[in-house]
């Protein structure tokens, strides 16, 4: 075959796996996004895709079940089939259901909101959560919410234990997407920097002006992140005066869940 008869194809698989990216690209997009879901024109502008290109790719996905209309409007949301094409994979990475327990501890002992987050690609996915039992409660945050590694706390305390490779690529990667959270590459080093000096990290919410999160990573044999504890909180329940406290408590609920996963992989 010549170089001619070669270029339509390598087009079209070149066409074919940026249709594959953009349709994965928005379910991550919808599989963060809030209930009530987003609109065509959201979705479009958020991955930087034409209204004709999101419109297409929307209706494939939702002509095989994994997105839905919200009844009633002209929003999109995540669908059933994801759910169901998820199932086995949660039973080969079963994190949550081993953090469970200590969740349940944490938000009892700590009594505000701790939440569990877990890295995908290049995003940080909040995958469970307790409430506490103060009256004041962090609650907008839902699980399966995404953000930007490097945008949330638990990004960064995950983020801090990566290697200095994987860390480039993720600015590099997630420049763009830095923007709308008006945060910057040298903020989140420095953030990186004080999480591996310290083994957490305690820092303001970028995402909102009132709270404040406690993130430590939770580690594998390796040392590598396979997931993060946080407490979220409004700024007044998370003083420095209870970082002693609270620190300790994540530390050991993040150990034992490392162990747990090295216990149940063993029997396996």
């Amino acid at each position: 075959m010549n170089d001619t008869d070669s270029r339509p194809r390598a087009r079209r698989e070149e066409t074919g796996t940026q249709s594959i990216q953009r349709s994965l690209g928005v379910l991550r997009l919808l599989a963060g996004s809030p209930r009530q879901g987003l609109k065509l024109v959201d979705i479009a502008a958020a991955l930087n895709l034409s209204h004709p290109t999101a419109h297409r790719i929307l209706h494939a996905l939702e002509m095989e079940g994994v997105v839905e209309r919200v009844q009633g409007t002209r929003r999109y949301t995540i669908g059933a089939e994801a759910a169901w094409l998820g199932l086995a994979a949660a039973e080969r990475f079963p994190i949550t259901a081993v953090a469970a327990p200590m969740l349940d501890e944490l938000s009892a002992s700590i009594r505000d909101s701790v939440f569990l987050a877990v890295p995908s690609v290049n995003d940080s996915i909040y995958a469970d959560r307790r409430f506490g039992t103060y009256p004041v409660q962090v609650t907008t945050l839902a699980v399966g919410a995404r953000r930007p590694l490097g945008v949330s706390v638990a990004g960064r305390a995950m983020m801090a234990y990566m290697p200095e490779r994987k860390i480039e690529a993720l600015l590099s990667e997630n420049g763009p997407r830095f923007t709308p959270y008006s945060v910057t590459p040298e903020t989140i080093l420095g953030s990186i920097r004080t999480a591996r000096r310290q083994g957490y990290l305690c820092a303001d919410s970028i995402t909102a002006r009132d709270r404040r999160a406690i993130a430590v990573p939770v580690l594998n044999m390796a040392g590598a992140p396979l997931a993060a504890l946080s407490v979220i909180a409004p700024q007044s329940r998370l003083p420095e005066g209870r970082l002693p406290q609270i620190v300790p408590m994540l530390r050991a609920a993040a150990q034992e869940i490392s162990r747990n996963l090295v216990h149940r992989a063993k029997a396996a």
